[in-house]
């Protein structure tokens, strides 16, 4: 059918002359588009004028387009697109003359079409087609073109309950139909005095009832306002459950003073709102209260909630805007109960969910990297965490304290660490990271030495979601799946998930300049299982972790690019916990625990000759917690904790030793205390001890700290921090030899030791943006140390060449470190954050394989920005170390300026994540030992990421 070319010229220019005039490029294009689309449409072109008019509506929405849209449709015989379009167009504002024509293409398209009329009591509900996942056709009242049949209609609108009928449309003719949607409601059964108070939904709004009353209220937060003459008007913030009952009892007191206003607004609205300490509503709200002082109260998620006093004058109203700003999640690492980053009796970084999603981290390593005072060391078989200088070599991060969800994740073989693919595949379920920096065995024990590191995983996907499943593809072969199902209500969640990942690795190794090459031999795979569960007040959290890695760099004297030589580990725990509020001041908390590692090393030296070395652990854990609040401005935490390792089994590396060294066990207990005291708004004391009983150690551990914080101006904070940490020596350390061939057992070790003071100030230079600049000073005892003795008679050796042995030793003397940090953190927003800083250490009576470890100066700088409303944003990482080895300079020891880039976003229930690591591609290796690698181990180039997230 081919329709006349000029009736629909001359109506467009008609309805064109009406619309906006805008003079911008977005209007230039959608004008050209719209004249490709007269030209396509003038040769009967019609599927290449729907393309340009779409592309011209898309740009600026006009009515004219909708019109030639409609047309094209209609041109091309697609008669119930063609109806749709025009039927919308009919209820736009159209001159009468145009509203006439299109009533006219409507009527020469009825014979053509089947229609169904849907109206709904109320009007205003959306309307579906035979599935809601299609999307809506629009809202009731909407006459629809359908396909000759039968169909199912369905309308939803919220707070009534969906409904649907079925209907046969026939080609010609016009269906009604007509339906109503139920009001979801719930009942509030208000009692209380004095009798026949009014209720109301707001100070003047319409007379719901009188007290006693049985109200029907749609589902939801609301606020009920009571007034009776006499008596103090009165604010019930209610949760209005759907198809429920909430009995709600009002006592309103004599009102003895005259009353005022209070009109509450925000940059927040839904903020909530108290006075006095009790809760008044949600912003913006007005509030009757007595005249006099009051303390208002505004507070909302993600924000520094507001607290001022008003002054309530009778028969008048006072105004009260709160700007609601910024505030990074709270952190509970550093005192075992939630606190603001400024209350935190420590140095802390917060990692937010904005930023693990923005910079698509999918390690803890990775995520570490720009933090102040952090610097990696990967040697292809672990990667391992250094903070303010000390990373020894092998160390297997056994001096930072690494907690998933307060849960240890260190484990009792040989302390390590777990922190990349070792520890989870990625970072998907993980809602923040919280690090505290400093010794932190006051609360901890053993190994939270130079720190601690938080990774709190989120407990659902929310109450909307159901399903999410991402996929991943990125450099060197690398792919992921990971998935992931909940549930939730009020009382109860339930969240399980898998994860995946599989990389071919670097395709060639280079082991120094001039080394030898290895080709390949650098694969990983890991797979994660976790489940989550809450119960009311008990909560149950289990995951079990596998990893197997390749090994390139020829380890422990292994023959250079002969494969086999690898290692594996398996971590997995399940703890439960119980917390609840005993009273108004003491709260208690429970948890039990059962852990288990396994790691499994081989090692190829040619031909036939593979070694392996093993270690296995199962352990025990419980702790009970009490938190009370001996006074307003004083709250007191008693905790006592207990472990017992089941097993730890070792078998040492080499045909020499063929049997395992022995089952070991250990037991210890552990009681701890923790004092916050704020003695003035400006200052607050925080003083904490442990003790530990190791039952297999003579010396009794007892670890202090002690943090004074203070505000000495409006918009200074000062932290002061003296603490005491340990490390006691793990079974590895104590017992580990290979039949003394080359390492005799130690037997007898005494604990590390680490004293810290450090002073941290932070100064605002507006409400965003703040400059922290800090110094410290570590004195460590004792360090457990893997050293070649000096015996007048060689104890090792095969027979007839005796050497002397390596074994674990405490060193003699204290290893110094004096360090200084600044930084510069401005964080308006969610999504729009400028993070920068800079670290200097210098150590004294440290090792040499300790000192070329580290590097003297870190910078490091992170930038994220949204784009148009937020949906999409741009994040950038720039990280600078310099050398580690004095003697060896540039990229050959370390020193690299580092670049990473990524662009993320949301679009409806997808998320999506592109990036790029080591943009500059820098080529950069770190010397290692020479038991780790034959040679300094290069780290990867430039590599990229690409991810995908959909939830359902």
């Amino acid at each position: 059918m081919r329709v006349s070319s000029l009736g629909p010229w001359l109506l467009s220019l008609l309805l064109l002359t009406t619309g906006p005039a805008l003079a911008d490029n977005t209007a230039d294009e959608a004008d050209i588009a719209f004249e490709l689309g007269n030209d396509a449409y003038s040769h009967g072109n019609y599927t290449e004028a729907l393309r340009s008019y779409f592309t011209s509506y898309r740009l600026v929405p006009n009515r004219n387009v909708l019109f030639n849209i409609a047309r094209c449709f209609e041109a091309l015989g697609k008669f119930n697109e063609a109806y749709r379009y025009y039927n919308d167009l009919l209820g736009e504002d159209l001159p009468t003359e145009d509203a006439a024509e299109v009533s006219r293409s409507l009527e020469r398209l009825r014979p053509k079409v089947a229609l169904v009329r849907v109206t709904t009591n109320p009007r205003g509900a959306d309307v579906f087609v035979d599935r809601t996942d299609l999307g809506s056709r629009g809202r009731s009242p909407q006459t629809l073109a359908l396909t000759p049949g039968r169909h199912k209609v369905l309308v939803r609108k919220d707070g009534y309950r969906p409904t649907e009928a079925i209907v046969t449309v026939t080609k010609g003719r016009e269906t009604p139909v007509d339906l109503d949607l139920g009001l979801i409601t719930g009942i509030v059964d208000v009692t209380g005095t004095p009798a026949g108070a009014e209720l109301r939904d707001s100070p003047t709004g319409p007379l719901l009832g009188r007290i006693p009353a049985k109200l029907r209220l749609s589902p939801g937060q609301r606020v009920l306002h009571v007034r009776a003459p006499g008596h103090a008007p009165g604010q019930y913030v209610l949760d209005v459950p759907a198809e429920g009952t909430l009995p709600l009892v009002v006592t309103l007191s004599a009102q003895t003073r005259p009353t005022g206003r209070v009109v509450v607004t925000a940059n927040h609205d839904g903020a909530t709102v108290r006075v006095d300490g009790r809760p008044a509503g949600f912003t913006p709200t007005v509030v009757t209260l007595p005249e006099g002082e009051h303390v208002l109260e505004v507070e909302s998620r993600d924000v520094r909630p507001m607290r001022q006093k008003v002054t309530v004058i009778p028969d008048q109203e006072v105004k009260v805007h709160a700007t609601l700003r910024y505030e990074p999640p709270p952190v509970r690492a550093a005192s075992k109960s939630l606190l603001s980053v400024d209350e935190a009796p420590a140095s802390t970084t917060v990692l937010t969910p904005e930023e693990l999603r923005a910079f698509g981290w999918r390690t803890l390593a990775e995520a570490l990297a720009g933090v102040r005072g952090f610097f990696l060391t990967d040697d292809r078989t672990y990667t391992y965490l250094g903070v303010r200088g000390f990373s020894p070599p092998g160390d297997l991060n056994t001096r930072i304290l690494i907690l998933w969800d307060g849960h240890a994740m260190n484990d009792v073989w040989a302390g390590q660490g777990y922190a990349a693919h070792d520890l989870s595949v990625d970072l998907e379920e993980v809602e923040r990271i919280e690090v505290v920096r400093g010794p932190g065995s006051a609360l901890y024990g053993t190994g939270a030495f130079f720190g601690v590191i938080n990774v709190v995983p989120r407990e659902s996907l929310g109450l909307d979601r159901r399903l999410e499943i991402t996929g991943a593809v990125g450099a060197m072969g690398s792919t992921l799946v990971h998935a992931t199902t909940s549930w939730e209500d009020p009382n109860r969640s339930i969240l399980f998930s898998l994860a995946g990942m599989n990389a071919r690795g670097a395709d060639t190794t280079r082991l120094g300049d001039p080394g030898p090459i290895v080709t390949g031999l650098d694969g990983e795979k890991a797979g994660t299982g976790s489940l989550r569960a809450r119960i009311g007040n008990l909560s149950l959290v289990a995951q079990l972790h596998g990893r197997t890695k390749d090994v390139p760099t020829a380890p422990y004297g292994t023959q250079v690019g002969a494969q086999g030589t690898r290692v594996q580990d398996v971590r997995g725990f399940a703890e439960a916990k119980y917390e609840r509020v005993l009273s108004e001041r003491i709260n208690l908390s429970l948890r039990g625990a059962v852990d288990l590692s396994r790691y499994e090393g081989h090692f190829n030296y040619g031909g036939d000759q593979t070694n392996t070395d093993s270690g296995a652990a199962d352990w025990l854990t419980a702790e009970a917690r009490v938190l009370v609040g001996l006074f307003d401005a004083n709250r007191l935490t008693f905790g006592v904790e207990g472990q017992h390792q089941l097993r730890v089994d070792q078998k040492s590396v080499g045909p020499s030793v063929e049997e395992p060294l022995g089952t070991r066990t250990r037991s210890l207990v552990s009681v701890y205390a923790l004092d916050e005291w704020r003695l003035h708004p400006r200052l607050s004391l925080s003083l904490g001890f442990r003790v530990d009983k190791y039952t297999d150690l003579d010396t009794l551990p007892l670890t202090p700290r002690l943090a004074v914080i203070g505000r000495p101006y409006d918009k200074g904070l000062t932290k002061l921090v003296i603490g005491r940490a340990f490390r006691a020596p793990n079974v590895y350390e104590l017992f580990y030899q290979d039949n003394l061939l080359t390492q005799r057992p130690a037997e007898q070790l005494l604990p590390e030791t680490i004293t810290t003071f450090e002073v941290e100030h932070s100064h605002d230079l507006t409400q965003e943006l703040r400059l922290t600049v800090a110094g410290y000073h570590n004195r460590i005892s004792q360090l457990i140390t893997l050293n070649t003795e000096t015996a007048p008679t060689p104890r090792c050796g095969p027979d007839g060449a005796p050497t002397q042995c390596l074994v674990y030793a405490n060193s003699s003397g204290e290893t110094l470190a004096w360090g200084a940090e600044a930084g510069l953190h401005w964080q308006p927003g969610r999504w729009l954050l400028v993070d920068l800083s800079y670290s200097y250490v210098t150590l004294r009576n440290a090792s040499q394989d300790v000192v070329q470890a580290k590097p003297a100066h870190l910078a490091s700088g992170r930038f994220l920005l949204p784009v148009g409303n937020g949906d999409m944003r741009i994040a950038t990482q720039a990280t600078y170390q310099s050398s580690r080895v004095d003697n060896i300079s540039g990229a050959d020891s370390g020193e690299a300026l580092l670049l990473g880039f990524g662009v993320s976003g949301d679009y409806g229930r997808l998320r999506y994540f592109a990036g790029v690591n080591n943009l500059l591609d820098t080529r950069y290796a770190f010397v290692v030992g020479e038991d780790v690698s034959a040679g300094p181990v290069p780290q990867y180039g430039r590599t990229f990421n690409l991810q995908l997230t959909g939830s359902f």
